[in-house]
């Protein structure tokens, strides 16, 4: 009896560490999931309507609304299923995937833009520059900004082209905050100091040799800046004040489901899912270049 329980005993013992060894063989490569998922999100915004069939004629499609996900009818295999009027579900996912990474990624670049110049500035001159433009930074941090975001959409009006304006407002205070303590360190660094012994101006100095050594920060805050502004993107159009018919996105998608909610739970449930799905990939890639770059320090 004990020598069966000593056996059983080092199977466990040998068999740990294999579990251990495979989990963490997984852990390291779950990275290459994200970047798959999020390389189909990128091939559904390019080519869009091309992916998937017309719509049906309005009377053919309200004779199969609301229909479960993985239902077969006349007018093929619906994977999530149908909305309101009919429509293929998935097909209307994989369209609003363009103006949902249309906005979110034009947002973020406009917002980057902003916050890099002013933490540049602010870090690489400071005195009253640094106060000045540090203190409108945390001016509109503490602002509600979700809330003045609604405020500034309803005032100008529900549409692509305000979304762009009123996004990036949400994202360029961190650029400016993360970037500004990352010139102040560098600054003190002796390459800066041998440049400006060489007398290199302050302009060749910020983008020439600051700016490289700032790009993998930057990186890792557009990507997950980048999610932020689906998700505000997202909640813009749910609340009315967003995107609005015929254009598409997924906040827009979960919007019109929401009234069915209690009959036909995927139209809410389906674009949700591949919303959070793409905003986890961005917010994983994120933290995987995060770890990589410490590695390598």
């Amino acid at each position: 009896m004990s020598v069966v329980i000593e056996s059983r005993a080092h199977a466990t013992s040998t068999r740990a560490p294999r579990v251990r060894e495979v989990a963490r063989a997984i852990g390291s490569r779950s990275w290459l999931i994200w970047v798959l998922f999020l390389a189909l999100v990128l091939v559904a915004a390019v080519l869009g309507s091309a992916l998937v069939p017309p719509d049906p004629p309005i009377a053919e499609a309200l004779n199969q609304r609301l229909e479960p996900p993985f239902t077969t009818t006349s007018n093929g295999f619906h994977f999530f299923g149908t909305d309101a009027l009919g429509r293929d579900l998935f097909g209307q996912v994989i369209k609003g995937a363009r103006l949902t990474v249309f906005i979110a990624t034009l947002s973020m670049l406009i917002g980057s833009v902003i916050g890099i110049t002013i933490g540049m500035a602010a870090g690489f001159y400071g005195g009253k520059v640094d106060r000045i433009l540090m203190r409108v930074s945390e001016a509109q941090t503490a602002m509600p900004m979700f809330l003045i975001a609604i405020l500034l959409v309803t005032l100008l009006g529900s549409s692509v082209i305000n979304l762009i304006i009123v996004l990036p407002t949400l994202v360029w205070p961190t650029f400016a905050r993360i970037v500004r303590a990352e010139t102040l360190r560098l600054r003190e660094t002796p390459f800066i100091e041998a440049a400006i012994a060489v007398g290199c101006t302050g302009r060749s100095l910020m983008w020439h040799h600051l700016g490289p050594n700032l790009l993998s920060r930057i990186v890792v805050l557009g990507v997950i800046s980048t999610g932020q502004v689906i998700l505000a993107e997202a909640g813009l159009s749910f609340l009315g004040a967003g995107v609005q018919p015929p254009d598409t996105t997924w906040g827009l998608l979960i919007a019109e489901g929401r009234p069915y909610l209690a009959v036909a739970w995927w139209l809410v449930i389906m674009p949700g899912i591949v919303l959070g799905l793409t905003v986890l990939s961005l917010n994983m890639l994120g933290r995987r270049y995060v770890s990589l770059s410490e590695g390598r320090r």
